[in-house]
Order: C-alpha cells, then structure tokens, then sequence
C-alpha cells in the first residue's frame, strides 16, 4: 500500500513538471527547463527502484533538452502509471480530472449554461 502511495505522489509531481515545462517553453527560460530535467531524472530515478520495468522503456533526459521534450516525457511516464493511481473520489474525480471543452456546467453572470461551448 505505501508503494501505491508514494507512486500516486510521485505522478503527481510527473504532472506538476509537465505543467512548469509548458510554462518554461512558452516563456522560452532555459533555467525552469533546467531545472525540470533534473527533476523529471531524480523521479524517473525513484521510480525505476519502485517499479523495475520502467527502466528499458524510460531513459533519463539530457541537462540541455527542450522544454518541450521535457514536458512530452513526464506526460508519458505518467501515463505509464496511471492504472495504477487510485482515486479517492467516484466517477474519476481526483487525479488528473479536469472538465474541460464542450457540455460541461459553466457559470456566466451568475447563470450556469449546460451543454453549451463557447
């Protein structure tokens, strides 16, 4: 149980890097890219000891890659994982849910539109 505890936090720390690393290609800043590849290496790191199988499919990074490869690998090694983070919330409410894009509730002017993308 402490092993899926500490792999569900460490994915979310995959997100979060994944999330700076946009942040660092769209402002073009070398140091926030720097910054989450060593990142992204000490969790990649943790999780090869965690989870073996990790270790032929996943590679550390580069100190010079792209933001964007960056962000691209942290994605994947989530993804890797993610049937195996449980959430604590129905209907997958939690980790990584986010409702976004057409039909969902929106609140304008203090009115909810259902269904509706604009």
């Amino acid at each position: 149980m402490e092993r899926d505890r500490e792999i569900a936090k460490l994915i979310n720390v995959l997100r979060r890097i994944a999330r700076a690393a946009r942040h660092a290609a769209w402002t073009r800043d070398p140091e926030a890219a720097r910054f989450c590849v060593i990142q992204y290496n000490k969790v990649l790191a943790r999780l090869s000891e965690l989870e073996p199988a990790v270790v032929p499919l996943f590679t550390p990074l580069p100190e010079g890659a792209s933001a964007e490869v960056i962000r691209i690998a942290a994605t994947e090694l989530a993804a890797y994982f993610e049937d195996e983070t449980v959430s604590d919330f129905p209907l997958g409410i939690g980790i990584g849910f986010r409702a976004r894009g057409c039909g969902g509730r929106r609140a304008w002017a203090g009115r909810v539109r259902l269904g509706s993308c604009w």
